[in-house]
């Protein structure tokens, strides 16, 4: 398995997730043990350093010169935001009742603000919004709240309107589901994440597995598993097709199955390489 296998991932990202997830209470750890770790996955350790440097010039990681070694450790503010992936994450195929409320998003930002307005949409995706038109996001549940939070944080107050409420009436559900979100590449995913991790799902197949490749398996199930977090609308369960519904429950149920072994693993490999044998 090699960096090929993470299709999307930077560097960048994969160093706040493995130190938020593997260390949660924020030790300084060595640079070397961070390059070892992640070389594993085929990122050459030059690309590694240099991440690290602009990780810590962006402010996700602090950083400590001891001797001739540097050392670092995960940002404060950057807690919260691992904090609340994993709550997403957690949370994730829960069926719950739907109040039949939807909420609309219309956004109207100028092409000054198009880093700003690019971050928007990635934002509004996160929460499950599908577009509806060049400037209209629709998502399934009543998400006033979250977004109004998304609007102060962008400072984009006054560029954005948000209406919460039921249809007066939808003559083709159907069409409106299929021209906001992609439902039959969100069945290929769940499909693809259950072909490619149920080979995992009996423990003695975990149990050949040296410490790198548990490492490496980890980190693979955790990406694949986010991506689907992060693309999955989370549409009420009667809107989904049968497959989809049935497939997500087994990709909830392989996660289940496997994650707490191969990352038990994990971290106990990754505190080895951060030198961490000995910390309480």
């Amino acid at each position: 398995m090699s960096v090929g296998e993470f299709p999307g991932a930077s560097i960048q990202s994969w160093v706040p997730f493995l130190l938020g997830t593997t260390l949660p209470t924020r030790p300084f750890v060595p640079g070397d043990g961070i390059i070892a770790l992640l070389e594993y996955a085929g990122y050459t350790a030059s690309s590694i350093r240099v991440a690290l440097s602009r990780l810590c010039a962006d402010g996700t990681l602090e950083c400590r010169r001891e001797g001739r070694k540097s050392k670092y450790r995960l940002a404060p503010q950057m807690i919260e935001t691992i904090v609340s992936v994993d709550r997403r994450v957690e949370q994730f195929g829960r069926e719950v009742s739907w109040n039949g409320r939807w909420t609309i998003v219309l956004a109207s930002i100028p092409d000054s603000l198009r880093s700003t307005r690019r971050n928007m949409k990635s934002r509004l995706g996160y929460l499950g919004f599908g577009r509806m038109r060049e400037t209209a996001w629709i998502a399934a549940r009543d998400c006033e709240s979250e977004v109004e939070d998304l609007i102060e944080n962008l400072g984009l107050d006054g560029m954005v309107d948000v209406f919460v409420g039921e249809p007066a009436g939808l003559s083709d559900i159907d069409e409106l589901l299929h021209r906001c979100w992609d439902l039959d590449a969100l069945t290929a995913g769940y499909n693809d994440f259950v072909v490619r991790f149920a080979p995992l799902v009996p423990t003695n197949a975990r149990d050949d597995l040296t410490a790198e490749e548990s490492v490496l398996r980890w980190m693979r199930l955790t990406h694949d598993y986010r991506e689907l977090v992060h693309r999955d609308p989370e549409l009420p369960p009667e809107f989904l097709p049968d497959a989809a519904r049935s497939l997500r429950h087994r990709v909830v149920e392989t996660y289940a199955t496997i994650h707490d072994d191969l990352f038990e693993r994990a971290q106990a490999h990754a505190r080895r390489m951060f030198e961490l044998d000995s910390a309480p």
